[in-house]
């Protein structure tokens, strides 16, 4: 075996073994990597000219190891051969591969992602002292049959989306990407906070996507103002609820709501499942499970220098005569 970081000659044969990996998705591969990460790097294992296992390591700021913005889930994936072995042969493989992979990861202040639901083995890490977190994501697993997903749906789910039509609200797919933007924000100044990304890096990620793996749909009044938004990712086997949200005026009326259903509706013509991206917060939490969806359980895998904590506990401590300092 050995060890190595690709270059972006590699790419290719990187996102071509992104495809055939269980633990792989398209927030592995390198196209969304060069958006959302400052710095691509990619540690691979290859054995006989073949890569077997891997992770990417995007870097968002210098000597930060973590999960770029949007971006659900990336982690360790294994080659789908490995799935071809026995149980004994398995493991040794995983754990060989590990230790090579975690001897060999760069070091810096923090390292922080989170691992897909198909990867299991986390002892190698344990044993190397990083901590291991216990995350929810909610999903649709089967959308073959639309008919029994909507028979799932809760009955204040079901009330909302038939409110949402009696008032004439509807769904219509949009390239108007400052719409969705200006409507999406408005959930975040509900909330008293800014929101997370730019427009250019939203303009952005349409525009490379549109084509084959990305959607906008709009809900709408009977005037034809926007009053909802939700931004679909997706390929053959899921489809992510990446970002939504709705003018508070219009919440009561099931806009978004209608909104998710018709995303729903949309995703059973290209993908296998609907990922609703979990949430840890329980009111966004029980609004993903209202809709029929199952708990899926998920790692996130931290390691922090001694610097990093005692630059974090410092902030976190001082942040309100920090907030105050910057304010002036």
């Amino acid at each position: 075996m050995e060890v190595k970081f690709i270059n972006e000659n590699d790419f290719e044969l990187w996102d071509n073994f992104v495809d055939d990996s269980i633990q792989g998705n398209i927030f592995c591969k390198s196209k969304w990597l060069s958006i959302l990460s400052n710095e691509i790097r990619i540690l691979v294992v290859f054995e006989n000219n073949r890569i077997i296992a891997g992770i990417p390591l995007p870097c968002t700021k210098k000597g930060i190891f973590g999960m770029p913005k949007l971006t659900p889930k990336l982690g360790v994936l294994f080659s789908n051969e490995f799935q071809k072995l026995n149980t004994v042969k398995r493991n040794a493989k995983e754990m060989e591969s590990l230790n090579l992979l975690i001897k060999n990861l760069p070091s810096g202040m923090s390292w922080d992602y989170n691992f897909s639901e198909n990867f299991t083995n986390y002892l190698p890490f344990i044993w190397n002292n990083y901590n291991v977190n216990l995350k929810y994501s909610y999903v649709i697993n089967n959308l073959s049959d639309l008919d029994k997903v909507y028979s799932n749906f809760s009955y204040d789910t079901k009330y909302l989306i038939r409110k949402a039509m009696k008032n004439n609200i509807y769904v219509e797919e949009s390239n108007d990407v400052k719409a969705f933007y200006e409507v999406n924000k408005k959930t975040f100044e509900r909330q008293g906070m800014q929101i997370p990304y730019t427009y250019n890096l939203i303009e952005e990620l349409y525009n490379k996507y549109k084509d084959v793996n990305a959607k906008v749909f709009i809900a709408k009044n009977k005037e034809n103002e926007p009053i909802a938004g939700l931004f679909l990712l997706f390929d053959d086997e899921c489809s992510y609820y990446l970002m939504g949200g709705a003018d508070p005026k219009w919440r009561k009326y099931g806009s978004q709501t209608l909104l998710i259903w018709e995303a729903i509706k949309f995703s059973a013509t290209v993908s296998k499942k609907f990922d609703f991206e979990g949430s840890m917060i329980p009111n966004i939490e029980r609004a993903f499970r209202e809709f029929g969806s199952e708990q899926k359980i998920y790692y996130n895998v931290e390691k922090n220098s001694v610097t990093f904590n005692l630059v974090y506990k410092f902030l976190r401590k001082h942040k309100n005569i920090i907030r105050k300092f910057v304010n002036v």
